[in-house]
């Protein structure tokens, strides 16, 4: 029973749960993602993502949004937040950069 405890207790905390949860939505959306270290990787036709799970209840600093999505840019994969809400439900956000340059008012989008 302490062996249980112990696992459930790190898999909590490395944000685990959370992952099994996103990965058990998109099996039932009918994807199929893959999980590799902090991230899932999910191929979707000629499109592949990089999906970053977070739970409602965690705090994530503006800093750790932009090194995800450098990263994912970084790697070719469109970046992807997924929220786990505290009754599994699961919401996704797709985040894209973009570069703001004062050229007599125009906005370049990346």
């Amino acid at each position: 029973m302490v062996l249980k405890l112990r696992i459930l207790t790190q898999m909590t905390e490395n944000n685990d749960i959370d992952k099994f949860i996103v990965i058990n939505d998109l099996k039932q959306r009918g994807k199929k993602g893959k999980i590799s270290g902090k991230y899932i990787y999910l191929e979707s036709g000629s499109r592949k993502y990089i999906i970053k799970t977070l739970n409602e209840n965690n705090k994530v600093s503006v800093k750790e949004i932009e090194d995800f999505v450098a990263f994912s840019s970084k790697v070719d994969k469109e970046s992807v937040i997924a929220i786990v809400d505290k009754y599994g439900d699961v919401s996704y956000y797709f985040l894209s950069e973009i570069k703001l340059n004062k050229k007599g008012g125009s906005v370049d989008i990346i």
